[in-house]
């Protein structure tokens, strides 16, 4: 013992303190369960429901409130995995995105403004993930 409180941190330490990463982990599971709960229901209510409209837009929602939630429910379990689910969540908004404003379309044709702003959102994603695979053989805690 060196005589330090439990809960008391090293300046020196680069890890936050045990009590705010157990508040951070349950908060990011109560909003993910939340959130999985919501989207379960809309998938089941577009499913089972006696709706007519928006029956495939309910459905869509849902799939993706479930894809998004699903990085937030993992990360108190596992952060390489959370990491992973978050990539996969990423890239798959990137390619739905990419496919609402260059999929040829009779109704709307999408503005160049958004056509630019999807592919800033591909590009970024793609540079950051080149520098996460990129700083792995260094230090292992940049990455």
């Amino acid at each position: 013992m060196d005589g330090r409180a439990p809960l008391e941190q090293d300046p020196t330490d680069p890890k936050p303190p045990r009590a705010l990463g157990r508040i951070g982990n349950a908060l990011a599971l109560t909003i993910g369960g939340c959130a999985a709960l919501m989207a379960l229901c809309m998938i089941a209510i577009a499913v089972f429901g006696q709706m007519g409209l928006g029956r495939v837009g309910a459905g869509l929602t849902g799939g993706g409130l479930l894809l998004v939630s699903a990085p937030l429910i993992a990360l108190t379990f596992s952060r390489p995995l959370a990491k992973g689910l978050l990539l996969l969540a990423m890239t798959a908004l990137a390619v739905f995105a990419g496919w609402l404003c260059f999929w040829p379309q009779g109704a709307a044709s999408p503005s160049p403004a958004a056509q630019a702003a999807v592919i800033a959102f591909a590009a970024l994603l793609l540079f950051r993930v080149y520098l996460a695979r990129r700083g792995r053989g260094g230090n292992p805690r940049t990455g």
